[in-house]
C-alpha cells in the first residue's frame, strides 16, 4: 500500500506514464481492480487512450470513473438506495423553506423572492456542502464574527436555509455533493474498492469533500496514483504565494501528503518526468521554450524565428475571430493533413462564440462541438408551458394568447395563426369572457377594398371555429388553475393532462427524428432530453411541493427557476471533430494545433466580479478566520494563469491566438496583458491585423461564397480579377449552386428602368371617371407608387383595435362639428357663455365617443386620460375658435361642407379627355363668409391635430392643394348662391387644435390669455385686400392673434410676420392648382406608377410611408432616384405659378 506522485511539467507525458503503467499492472494482476479516475468531462477521452494503448485494445479490469461514476459504482454492488436531488429538486425545495421562514430571514427577505435570486442561494448552500461546512461548523463560526456586521446577518440567513434544507433532507435525499460523503462511509464495506489499485489524472485539485474520501479509500485500497503538474526544475514542498504559476499543484500534493501521514498510509518515492523526447512539445522548439517561460520570474526571451509555431492575429469582431479560425483549420486540413479531431478551439468566453458556431463551421463543412451545456428556458417546449401559465394569469391577453399559439407546438397551422390574430387584432380580443363566447362582429376593414357581407360572414365564422378549437384546447386547465387555492399537486395534475392532450411527447419525438434526418445531430440532442426534463420536473413539483397552495403567478415562478436551472448537455457528434470549449472546463487530449480567440482584456483574465450573496470581501474576510470556500477573486486571477498555462501548452504543434478590436456589441475592446506577456517572451513575435470584412480564400463552396460576394461587388464597379471569373465559372457550374450565384449576381446588375401600367390596366383600376380626394393627389404627388399601392392594388396597414393619432383627429373633428351644430340651433358665437360652451362641449363630446366605430376609446385602460386630453384640447380650441370669430365680423356659412352635394359644380366635375372625366369630392371643415352690397367675402379653415403649417412652396409641388381646392369649391358654390355678387377669397387656413404652454413671467391672466390667443393663429394665406383682412381682425394694430398678419406703424402691411396674396394672385393660384390636380388625375390614368418619390433637402416620400418596406426603393441601386424637389423662395414660387398656371380654370 502505498502513495505516489508523479510531477511533470505540461506535455511532459504523466498521463502517457500512469496509463502504461496501470495497463502493465492490470495485465499482471487481473483478478485487482483498477479505476483511472479522470474528471467528468474527461472519462471518454482518457477511456479511449486506454482502450488504444491496451493490448488488443481491451480492457478488462480497468474502469475509467469520475468521482460520482465511482459513487454510483459502489452504491450499486452495496444496494445503497439515495435518492439524488438534483439541482432543480434543491430550487423547488429552496423555494419551499423561503415560504415558510422568509419572517426570520434579515438581509436576504427582500430579494428572496426576485427572479435568480433563489439559484444564487442554491449556489451558496452548494459551495458550504462541496467544501464539507456543515451547519454546526456555520454556526461555530458565526459565533465568532461580529453580531452588528453586514457578513453575519448574510450568513445567519443562509445558515437558517442551510439548516431548514438540511432537515428536510435528512433521511429523504442526498445531494449531488454529498454523494461523495455517502461514498466515503460506505467505502470499507466495498469488496469493489478493497485492494483497488487507484490513479488520478488531469485534476488541478481535490475538494474537501474528495479529500475526505481519499482519506478514507487509504484504509482500503492498494495503492494511489496522482499526477501533478509542476515544473520540475522546482521544488514541490516550497513554500510560495498564491501568486506562484504552481500554487494549485503544491497545495494538492501539501493535502494528499497530510493525508497520507495522518492516515499512515506509506508514500512511495516520487516520479519526476523530465521534458525529454516523450515530451509532446520535444519537436516543436518555440512551444517548448513556451513552456519552460511563461508567467515564470526568470522567464528567458527566445531570439529565433517564432512565426510558425506561434501567431497573433487581431480582427475587427468575434465573429470574424472564429471564422478565421476555421478557414485556419480547414486550410491546414488541406495542407498538413490533419484531422479535425487534432485542432480545437478555446476562449474565455465559450457563449461569445457558440451563437455563431453554426453559421461558421456549416460555411467550411467542419464538424465541431461545443463543450457547454445549454439553457432550456427559450425552448418551444418550455415556452409553450410558461405562455399556458401566462394566459391564465394575464387573462388571455393578446401577447400569452399568440405566444402560446406561435410555438409550433399548438397544433395550430400558421396561416390559421395570422387570421386568427388579424381578427384579435382587429377586434381587441381581450380576456377569457370574449373567448369562451362567440364571436359575433366580423373583422373591421378600414382600408380602400369595399369588402362584400358575404366574405365578412364567412371570415367571422371562420375566426369563431378558430376560437371554439382554442377555447376547447385550453379550458380543462384553465377551469382548474383560475379556481381558489389550487394546491400544486392539483395544478401540476391539470398542466400534465393538458400537455397529453396536445400530443406533446409525439410531437417532439417527430421533431427530434426530423433533425436527425437533417443531420442537426446537437438540437436533435436537445429534443431527445427535452420532455424527460419537463416530466422529471413536474414529478420533482408534486414530490416536494405537492400540497402547498400557491397562485399561478407563484406556480409560474417555481417553473421558470426550475427550469432556468435545468440544462441539456450533449456528447461529440463523432471522434473526428473540432471542440469548442472555454479555458477552465474543457480537457483537451491529441491536440496539434490550438486556437485561443478572445484573448481580450475582460476574457483574459475573465472578470471575477459576481453578484452571489457573498461579495468578494465577505470572502476575503471569510478567508482571513480560517474557513475554506471557492476562491477568492484576488485567487481567481491568479489561478486563472495557470489554466492558461496549461491550455496553451496543449497543442504538439502550433498555437494560434486572436483578439477582437470590437467586442459582441461593437465597442472599442482592448488586448489581453496576455499578448504583451508573449511578445516579451518571444523578440520577433508580431500581431498581424486583419482588415474588417476580409474574406479569406475559398476552400469549400460555402465559403467560397464569402469571397464570391466581396469580388461581386468590385465587379460592380468594373474591377474584375481572374481569380474571381475563375470561382464564378465554377460555382455556376455546380448544380448546388449554380441557383444562387445566378440570383446574387442578377441582383448585383440588376438596374431599375421605372414601371408603367398599360393605359387599358389603369382604365380597369380606377375606372374612365377618376373619383378623386384631395389627399389622394397629394399623395401622387409624393410618390406615384405609393397612390398606386393604396389606391390601385388597395393596401392597407394592419388593422388594430387601438385608439391612434388618426382616431384622435377623426374625434376632434367629430366632436367640432357636433359643438357646431348643436351651437347654431340654440345659441351663437358672440352671445354663448363660457358655462353654455362646456354644456355644448360635454355633449358633444358624448355624442362623439359612443357614435365611435372603435370602441377601444371606452374600454382601454387609458381612456380615462385619452377623454380628458381630448375634452382639455377642445375646451381651449372652442375658446380659441370663438374670440377668432369675435374679433371680427365674418360669419360660419358652413360646417363639414361636402362637394358631393353640388354635384353640378365644374370646379369637382373636370374633363380631362373626350373618354375621362374627373370627381373631386371632400368636406370643407368650416366656411365663413361676410356679405356686403356688391361682394361677398370667403375664408377656409381646415382644422389640424397635427403639426402641419401652410408652406406656398408645398403646394407647388402638389402637396398642399387642399385649401385652395376646397376654396375653388367654395367660390363655385357661392358664386351659385349669390349671382349678381363677386365672390372675393379673403384667405384660406389651417387651425391646430391644441392646449398650448406659454410663458408668463408675471403677467396679468388676460395678457397670458391674449399670448396663447397668438399660439393658435389661423395658419395660412390671408388676403391683402384692406376690406378681408380688416373684418377678420377688426381694429387690429401691430402683430395679429387672429391671422397671419402684421402691420406697420402708418396702418401699411409689414412683409414680416405677414403671409398674404393679392386677389391676383389667388386667381393666378387657384388657376393653378386646376392645372397641377388635372395633370396628376391623366399621368394616374395613363398609369404612372413609377417608384420616385419627392426629395426635398432631408424630406422625402419614404418618410413614414407604410409601403416602404414592398416598394424595394434602394437608392444604391442603379435606377432608383428621388425625383429632387428644388428649395425655392417665395418670390420664385410666385413667379413659376403665374408662369404655369396660365389664366383658365380648366384642364
Amino acid at each position: 500500500m502505498a502513495l505516489q506522485l508523479i510531477y511533470g511539467n505540461s506535455g511532459s507525458g504523466k498521463s502517457t506514464y500512469i496509463y502504461e503503467k496501470v495497463i502493465q499492472m492490470a495485465q499482471a494482476d487481473r483478478r485487482r481492480n483498477f479505476y483511472v479516475i479522470v474528471p467528468e468531462q474527461f472519462t471518454m477521452q482518457a477511456q479511449r487512450e486506454l482502450v488504444q494503448r491496451s493490448q488488443n485494445h481491451v480492457i478488462v479490469n480497468i474502469d475509467v470513473v469520475s468521482f460520482e461514476r465511482l459513487a454510483y459504482r459502489i452504491f450499486d454492488e452495496l444496494g445503497i438506495q439515495n435518492t439524488v436531488m438534483e439541482e432543480t429538486g434543491k430550487s423547488l425545495v429552496l423555494r419551499k423553506i423561503a415560504e415558510e421562514k422568509g419572517k426570520n430571514l434579515t438581509v436576504l427577505r427582500g430579494n428572496i423572492r426576485k427572479m435568480g435570486y433563489i439559484n444564487e442561494l442554491k449556489s451558496m448552500i452548494s459551495e458550504l456542502m462541496q467544501y464539507d461546512i456543515s451547519v454546526e461548523e456555520l454556526e461555530d463560526f458565526l459565533g465568532d464574527l461580529k453580531p452588528e456586521s453586514n457578513l453575519y446577518y448574510k450568513l445567519s440567513d443562509v445558515h437558517t436555509m442551510y439548516a431548514a434544507f438540511e432537515e428536510y433532507l435528512r433521511g429523504q435525499y442526498v445531494t449531488a455533493e454529498r454523494v461523495l460523503d455517502v461514498l466515503a462511509d460506505a467505502a470499507e464495506e466495498s469488496q469493489l474498492l478493497k485492494g483497488a489499485v487507484f490513479a488520478f489524472d488531469g485534476f488541478t485539485g481535490f475538494t474537501p469533500v474528495q479529500m475526505k474520501l481519499l482519506h478514507r479509500c487509504m484504509h482500503v485500497v492498494k495503492d494511489m496514483y496522482v499526477t501533478v503538474t509542476l515544473d520540475v526544475r522546482e521544488d514541490p514542498l516550497a513554500d510560495c504565494g498564491m501568486q506562484d504559476l504552481f500554487y494549485m499543484s503544491r497545495k494538492m500534493t501539501a493535502a494528499l501528503l497530510r493525508a497520507a501521514r495522518e492516515e499512515q498510509f506509506p508514500l512511495e518515492e516520487a516520479v519526476f518526468l523530465e521534458p525529454g523526447k516523450q515530451s509532446r512539445l520535444a519537436q516543436t522548439p518555440v512551444l517548448q521554450h513556451l513552456e519552460q517561460n511563461l508567467f515564470r520570474v526568470k522567464a528567458q526571451q527566445y531570439a529565433g524565428d517564432c512565426q510558425k509555431e506561434l501567431q497573433i492575429y487581431s480582427l475587427a469582431t468575434p465573429r470574424e475571430e472564429l471564422q478565421f479560425a476555421a478557414w485556419k483549420i480547414s486550410e491546414q486540413m488541406r495542407s498538413q493533413g490533419y484531422r479535425y479531431g487534432e485542432c480545437a478551439i478555446v476562449c474565455g468566453d465559450v457563449e461569445c462564440y457558440e451563437k455563431y458556431a453554426q453559421s461558421v463551421f456549416s460555411l467550411y463543412d467542419i464538424p465541431y462541438f461545443v463543450d457547454m451545456k445549454s439553457s432550456i428556458l427559450y425552448h418551444p417546449c418550455i415556452e409553450l408551458i410558461r405562455a399556458v401559465l401566462e394566459i391564465v394569469e394575464k387573462d388571455f391577453s393578446y401577447e400569452s394568447v399568440f405566444r402560446f399559439l406561435r410555438t409550433g407546438l399548438s397544433g395550430f397551422a400558421e396561416a390559421d395563426i395570422d387570421f386568427l390574430e388579424n381578427y384579435v387584432l382587429a377586434r381587441g380580443i381581450r380576456g377569457a369572457s370574449r373567448w369562451k363566447k362567440k364571436f359575433l362582429k366580423p373583422m373591421r376593414h378600414t382600408g380602400r377594398i369595399r369588402v362584400e357581407e358575404d366574405v365578412l360572414q364567412q371570415e367571422l365564422a371562420r375566426a369563431d371555429q378558430l376560437r371554439e378549437r382554442f377555447w376547447k384546447q385550453i379550458a380543462p386547465f384553465y377551469e382548474i388553475a383560475s379556481g381558489q387555492e389550487q394546491t400544486v399537486a392539483e395544478l401540476t395534475r391539470g398542466l400534465y393532462e393538458f400537455l397529453t392532450e396536445l400530443q406533446l411527447e409525439e410531437q417532439i419525438h417527430q421533431a427530434q427524428e426530423a433533425f436527425e434526418e437533417a443531420g442537426e445531430e446537437l438540437l436533435a440532442s436537445q429534443y431527445r432530453q427535452i420532455y424527460k426534463i419537463v416530466v422529471d420536473l413536474l414529478d420533482k413539483l408534486v414530490d416536494l411541493l405537492g400540497e402547498e397552495i400557491l397562485s399561478v403567478r407563484d406556480y409560474a415562478d417555481v417553473l421558470e427557476e426550475g427550469f432556468a436551472s435545468a440544462k441539456v448537455g450533449a456528447i461529440p457528434p463523432g471522434a473526428d471533430c473540432v471542440i469548442l470549449g472555454d479555458i477552465e472546463r474543457t480537457r483537451l487530449e491529441g491536440i496539434k494545433v490550438l486556437f485561443f480567440l478572445g484573448v481580450n482584456d475582460g476574457m483574459i483574465p475573465k472578470s471575477t466580479a459576481n453578484g452571489g450573496i457573498l461579495s468578494q470581501y465577505d470572502r476575503e474576510l471569510i478567508e482571513e478566520q480560517k474557513l475554506q470556500l471557492s476562491p477568492t477573486a484576488r485567487e481567481q486571477s491568479f489561478l486563472q494563469r495557470f489554466y492558461l498555462y496549461l491550455n496553451m501548452t496543449k497543442p504538439s504543434e502550433a498555437l494560434c491566438l486572436t483578439y477582437a478590436r470590437m467586442d459582441a456589441k461593437q465597442k472599442a475592446a482592448r488586448p489581453s496583458y496576455l499578448i504583451g506577456t508573449l511578445q516579451k517572451l518571444f523578440a520577433g513575435l508580431q500581431v498581424q491585423e486583419i482588415e474588417a470584412g476580409t474574406a479569406f480564400e475559398p476552400l469549400t463552396a460555402k465559403s467560397s461564397l464569402d469571397a464570391y460576394l466581396t469580388g461581386l461587388t468590385a465587379a460592380r464597379d468594373g474591377e474584375v480579377t481572374e481569380e474571381w471569373k475563375a470561382l464564378h465559372q465554377y460555382l455556376k457550374n455546380s448544380k448546388v449552386w449554380e441557383p444562387v450565384v445566378q440570383e446574387l449576381f442578377a441582383a448585383a446588375f440588376s438596374k431599375f428602368t421605372g414601371e408603367q401600367l398599360a393605359v387599358e390596366t389603369a382604365r380597369q383600376l380606377y375606372g374612365t371617371i377618376l373619383t378623386n380626394s384631395v389627399t389622394r393627389l397629394e399623395l401622387f404627388a409624393r410618390c406615384a407608387y405609393a397612390h398606386f399601392l393604396e389606391y390601385g392594388l388597395k393596401l392597407s396597414e394592419r388593422e388594430t383595435y387601438s385608439f391612434a393619432a388618426l382616431d384622435m383627429g377623426s374625434m376632434f373633428h367629430e366632436i367640432l362639428q357636433r359643438y357646431c351644430e348643436n351651437l347654431e340651433k340654440s345659441y351663437d358665437w358672440y352671445s354663448v357663455t363660457e358655462t353654455q360652451q362646456e354644456e355644448l362641449l360635454k355633449a358633444a363630446m358624448q355624442d362623439a365617443v359612443l357614435s365611435m366605430p372603435n370602441e377601444s376609446l371606452l374600454e382601454s385602460a387609458r381612456s380615462a386620460y385619452v377623454l380628458e386630453r381630448i375634452y382639455r384640447i377642445m375646451k381651449r380650441s372652442i375658446w380659441a375658435l370663438t374670440e377668432q370669430i369675435r374679433h371680427g365680423t365674418f360669419q360660419p356659412a358652413g360646417y363639414e361642407v361636402d362637394f358631393m352635394q353640388v354635384n353640378e359644380l365644374n370646379v369637382q366635375n373636370m374633363i380631362l379627355d373626350e373618354e375621362h372625366k374627373m370627381r373631386l369630392v371632400g368636406k370643407i371643415d368650416r366656411m365663413d363668409t361676410r356679405e356686403t352690397e356688391e361682394a361677398v367675402y370667403v375664408r377656409i379653415i381646415d382644422y389640424k391635430s397635427g403639426k402641419t403649417t401652410f408652406q406656398l412652396l408645398n403646394l407647388y409641388y402638389g402637396q398642399q392643394l387642399q385649401l385652395v381646392v376646397y376654396l375653388n369649391a367654395a367660390m363655385a358654390q357661392l358664386k351659385k348662391e349669390h349671382p349678381g355678387k363677386k365672390i372675393v377669397p379673403a384667405g384660406i387656413f389651417y387651425y391646430r387644435m391644441d392646449d398650448p404652454m406659454v410663458e408668463a413671467d408675471g403677467e396679468d391672466e388676460e395678457k397670458i390669455m391674449e399670448h396663447i390667443l397668438g399660439e393658435l393663429r389661423l395658419n395660412g394665406l390671408v388676403s391683402l385686400e384692406r376690406e378681408a383682412y380688416e373684418q377678420m381682425d377688426v381694429g387690429l394694430q401691430g402683430k395679429s392673434e387672429v391671422i397671419p398678419l402684421t402691420l406697420n406703424k402708418d396702418g401699411s402691411v409689414s412683409k414680416r410676420g405677414t403671409s398674404g396674396a393679392a386677389l391676383v394672385d389667388f386667381t393666378a393660384l387657384t388657376a393653378f392648382v386646376n392645372r397641377k390636380i388635372c395633370g396628376a388625375a391623366e399621368q394616374i390614368l395613363k398609369g404612372d406608377i413609377d417608384i420616385r418619390p419627392y426629395q426635398m433637402e432631408s424630406k422625402t416620400g419614404c418618410d413614414h410611408c407604410p409601403y416602404h418596406s414592398v416598394c424595394g426603393f434602394d437608392p444604391k441601386v442603379e435606377g432608383y432616384t428621388f425625383r429632387k424637389n428644388k428649395k425655392l423662395s417665395t418670390d420664385e414660387v410666385w413667379a413659376n405659378i403665374y408662369r404655369e398656371g396660365g389664366d383658365s380654370d380648366e384642364c
